[in-house]
């Protein structure tokens, strides 16, 4: 549609003599999945188009086409070309001057009718693209956060449940593997809400959805910090069932509550993701799952306290790795805690 607009508008203009197909090619070529890429790309490309004319301008008067003023004009605009910023249509800058330079007698008229189409062509194209209302895509991105806040917590769930099932420290190391593998959905997730914030820039629709973004970058930096306490975690436990193999005992009450402590870390982290990803676009979510589940989390937390504290005086050697984990797990429910965690209390929510 923007070439074929972009074609009409160009015969409109310079007439049909000479068929304006710089003009859809423009159209075509700017035409970005955001209106703020679409803009760039315009811009970019008009700027690439002139500076190349302006070097064949130049050389044309004094100099003509000949084989050391091609090499002079293709050096001086990549130059140019670099120094503008102009991104991938840098190229643009020495072919357009090369084009320019080989219509022989008639530079000012080729340097003009390769403007004036471009013109034509990057206008048209970002006129339709603020027309059409591109998407935004800041709900993939809460599904990209949510998919990440999932991983964490069926980790968490799963160490949990594994704990008194046949632990040992290469079960450890496995955990600590995966927790490793977290870097994926984390990029995966900022690559999302980074697409999806670009695509609200200049974005008429934007105020739809600008809150729930805003809100999705602070529950991202928040799973981000708490994934580097379940590797810390991971470390812990590996630490951990070192010190058992070692010791040849292991105290089952311990292990236990250490197991319903990392199962419920897992749904708090769970509920937090639900509260963050749904719907972005929508009203705030209810957050009392997620302090519901925060609050049973604390108490697991307690208990496994007062459990160790028993075990410290039987096993001073393994305190410190014991108190390591506490303070894993400590940092990380403060992390999804929407009333003390720093970037969590940026989450909106009912």
């Amino acid at each position: 549609m923007a070439a074929v607009l972009a074609y009409v508008l160009a015969v409109w203009l310079l007439g049909d003599q000479v068929p304006p197909l710089l003009a859809p090619l423009t159209a075509l070529l700017v035409a970005q999945l955001t209106i703020f890429e679409t803009v760039k790309s315009g811009l970019e490309r008009v700027g690439s188009v002139v500076a190349g004319v302006l070097i064949a301008v130049l050389l044309s008067n004094f100099v003509g086409l000949t084989w050391w003023s091609l090499g002079i004009a293709i050096f001086a605009s990549l130059v140019l070309g670099q120094l503008l910023r102009l991104g991938d249509h840098t190229l643009e800058v020495p072919i357009s001057a090369m084009l320019v330079l080989a219509v022989a007698g008639q530079t000012q008229i080729a340097a003009l009718g390769r403007v004036v189409e471009t013109l034509i062509g990057a206008v048209t194209g970002m006129a339709v693209s603020v027309l059409l209302k591109p998407p935004m895509y800041v709900q993939p991105a809460g599904d990209a956060v949510g998919a990440f806040a999932n991983e964490m917590g069926e980790l968490l769930a799963a160490m949990g449940e594994e704990l008194t099932d046949g632990w040992s420290s290469e079960q450890a190391r496995s955990w600590a593997d995966r927790a490793r593998e977290l870097d994926r959905p984390l990029r995966a997730a900022e690559i999302a809400l980074a697409r999806g914030e670009e695509s609200m820039r200049l974005n008429p629709r934007q105020r739809r959805v600008r809150e729930g973004a805003s809100s999705l970058r602070a529950a991202l930096a928040a799973l981000e910090h708490s994934a580097v306490q379940i590797r810390g975690i991971t470390r812990d436990l590996s630490d951990l069932a070192e010190g058992i193999e070692a010791s040849g005992q292991a105290e089952p009450e311990l292990l236990v509550a250490l197991g319903r402590l990392l199962v419920e870390l897992g749904g708090g982290v769970a509920a937090f993701g639900q509260l963050v990803a749904p719907e972005v676009a929508g009203p705030p979510r209810e957050a009392v799952p997620l302090h519901i589940a925060l609050e049973i989390a604390r108490t697991h937390r307690d208990v496994l306290a007062e459990l160790m504290l028993v075990d410290a005086r039987t096993d001073p050697d393994g305190w410190h790795i014991q108190g390591s984990l506490l303070a894993n797990v400590d940092r990380m429910l403060r992390e999804i805690d929407l009333e003390r965690g720093p970037d969590a209390r940026r989450v909106r929510r009912r």
